[in-house]
């Protein structure tokens, strides 16, 4: 069945508030603007390739994004033909980012929820073949504690069909503020954060990547994890 069209004079409505919605506030990860892309301060092409190669390999056909910000690897995935993407934020900003991308270019099996990433949002959710966990959980670890966070990523196993891609700050970021509320993960981060993955129930645990952290002071490391 064909998709109706939104009437031009809304759609132009709708183009102008995305326009001035956008200057409100700085983005994270880049946005389909109406003259074409509009980029963040998160470079997120090199992430989105490493992400494609582990869905294509292990034959992901849904995929959920906690902490999703403006969509950008839910609707490349929807984009990719992936049969159901959904993105999971608390921002209301970024929420809003995310459906005008989905409404003004008509990007189709691509869905947003308004929620926190909590134990009892991972109970109620289904099991999905791919899972996107990036940038987030330190947030909550610093703020919540190890026990809490360990405990979200023991559910969150449970829902994960075939793969994690993971990445999280670590402790050696002096330069942010939440460090010093971090978890001293010694000498070797990496090596700490792959076995709190495989302490919360994942059966293997690989490197994929490293990335820049946010201020450039350090590398992070991106994980794909098999439940």
């Amino acid at each position: 069945m064909k998709r109706k069209p939104i009437k031009p004079v809304l759609r132009t409505a709708f183009q102008t508030i995305q326009k001035l919605h956008l200057k409100s506030y700085e983005l994270y990860q880049p946005v389909i603007g109406t003259n074409g892309m509009i980029a963040g301060t998160r470079d997120c092409e090199d992430r989105w390739k490493s992400i494609q190669e582990v869905m294509r390999a292990h034959d992901c056909n849904s995929v959920v994004d906690l902490g999703c910000s403006e969509g950008y690897y839910v609707l490349q995935s929807a984009k990719s033909g992936i049969g159901v993407c959904m993105g999971v934020d608390f921002d209301l900003r970024r929420i809003m980012t995310c459906q005008s991308q989905v409404v003004l270019n008509d990007i189709p099996r691509a869905s947003f929820l308004i929620s926190e990433v909590t134990p009892d949002l991972l109970d109620a959710i289904p099991k999905f073949d791919a899972v996107i966990f990036l940038s987030v959980l330190h947030h909550i670890m610093y703020q919540k504690g190890v026990d809490h966070c360990r405990e979200i990523m023991t559910r969150l196993c449970r829902k994960t069909g075939k793969a994690l891609i993971f990445e999280m700050g670590q402790s050696d970021e002096h330069k942010e503020s939440w460090a010093k509320d971090m978890p001293d993960m010694g000498s070797d981060p990496h090596t700490w954060i792959a076995d709190f993955l495989k302490e919360a129930g994942y059966s293997t645990v690989e490197k994929i990547g490293e990335t820049d952290a946010y201020l450039r002071e350090t590398r992070r490391a991106l994980f794909k994890a098999l439940p």
